[in-house]
């Protein structure tokens, strides 16, 4: 590999990890993030800082946690956070790649304000809200499609450069729509999951596109290829907001996927606990570029290719959940996971919230159904609690001892 890789970044949004083939799911046509997986590093275990789309965004190029970079809920109507003193942007792994040389562009949503960061050569990004499609839904252009080609376009006409080439598509956050050839490839689910697994499909059809332009062009073996979601979905089946705003494992956790064949090592699954604040350090390393001091996160590189590290036991996951009739992030919540626990802790009741407090025995309850909160396992909540006030100091979160704080008094510890 030459010293300097291309970089192949793409972000969906709101796409739950188990929505696709190599996470498991049996329904989900997705052959080509398969095949990445299968030739890949695919991380089974990564969660987002915060199951919300900016503040998740702002994690992934800051490598912090949200409560630091101050972008705790959706932005609208702001020109640029990267640029604003109201947050700490300033300092991202695109600014730094531009400095370093790269030729650096950014396709599809942002969601990080509304005009495009000086730290981008080309610029076909939006912030939210815009329509699937590029007219009328099923007659015009999917926009998916429209964002690959924008992607081919600028492979061709930058292959003699390092690039960093970041395709974010909105799909298949809300609205749910896809194009009928991919939505009739689920007929027996009900509508709203075929639309969902529709652009997941259309998705993946698109990225194939992409893929082959690499081999064609003869990129591949000089391309790093990430693929992720900014957070999940959980269609409105748990508490805190309609799809999201959870700690739960459908809201919070993400496909994260490397391909880089000869990168990696030939471990295709690690088991790790990672987060999307992790992905700064690692592709500032992966690019040779020095990493700022202060960042949240770790760097990936040695799972990536092998080596033996010692690595984190728990995870931290910020949010801010809604109560109806008032303005969204209502109610502030942390939560922290272990390979065997997950503990969440709240402020306040949000929507749907019978419970301050739930803990979830992940061996015995993978999909977190029955909260076993309470003073039988209350051993099991203190070191955790312990484990929660550790990242409190770790990434300066107030609101972490104050939850940490409640819950003890509640268990009458």
């Amino acid at each position: 590999m030459k010293t300097r890789p291309n970089f192949l970044f793409i972000m969906t949004d709101q796409q739950r990890f188990d929505s696709l083939g190599c996470y498991g799911n049996k329904i989900a046509h997705t052959p080509n993030i398969d095949k990445l997986a299968a030739s890949g590093i695919r991380f089974a275990k990564c969660y987002a800082s915060q199951a919300v789309c900016s503040p998740s965004r702002a994690s992934i190029i800051s490598g912090l946690f949200p409560t630091s970079h101050k972008v705790t809920d959706n932005l609208y109507g702001i020109d640029d956070a990267t640029a604003s003193p109201d947050y700490n942007l300033a300092v991202n792994w695109p600014t730094l790649m531009h400095e370093a040389g790269y030729r650096t562009c950014w396709v599809g949503k942002w969601h990080l304000g509304e005009k495009s960061p000086t730290c981008f050569d080309e610029w076909y990004g939006f912030n939210s809200l815009l329509p699937h499609w590029l007219g009328e839904p099923q007659k015009s252009k999917y926009r998916v499609e429209l964002e690959a080609d924008q992607a081919i376009s600028f492979l061709r006409r930058n292959r003699n450069a390092p690039f960093l080439l970041c395709l974010s598509h909105y799909p298949p956050h809300t609205p749910r729509t896809a194009p009928v050839n991919f939505a009739s490839l689920y007929p027996n689910m009900p509508m709203l999951f075929q639309m969902y697994y529709g652009a997941i499909s259309a998705i993946d059809y698109h990225l194939g596109r992409v893929m082959k332009e690499l081999e064609a062009l003869g990129l591949a073996d000089n391309t790093i290829v990430i693929f992720t979601s900014d957070h999940g979905e959980h269609f409105g089946m748990r508490p805190g907001g309609a799809s999201k705003r959870a700690a739960y494992d459908e809201s919070a956790r993400v496909p994260l996927i490397f391909w880089a064949p000869r990168l990696l090592s030939k471990k295709k699954v690690r088991q790790e606990l990672v987060s999307n604040v992790d992905l700064m350090p690692t592709i500032l390393e992966l690019a040779g570029i020095d990493c700022p001091k202060g960042l949240h996160g770790s760097s990936l590189v040695p799972l990536l290719t092998g080596r033996s590290v010692p690595w984190r036991n728990s995870l931290l996951i910020q949010n801010t959940e809604s109560v109806k009739g008032k303005e969204p992030g209502t109610v502030s919540s942390r939560a922290l996971c272990t390979h065997e626990w997950k503990l969440i802790l709240r402020d306040g009741f949000s929507d749907g919230a019978r419970s301050l407090y739930e803990l979830y025995d992940l061996l015995k309850d993978p999909f977190e159904l029955v909260s076993v909160y309470g003073k039988e396992n209350a051993e099991v909540v203190r070191k955790l609690l312990v484990e929660m006030d550790y990242w409190a100091k770790q990434i300066g979160d107030k609101k972490i001892l104050e939850l940490t704080e409640a819950c003890r008094r509640d268990l009458g510890m």
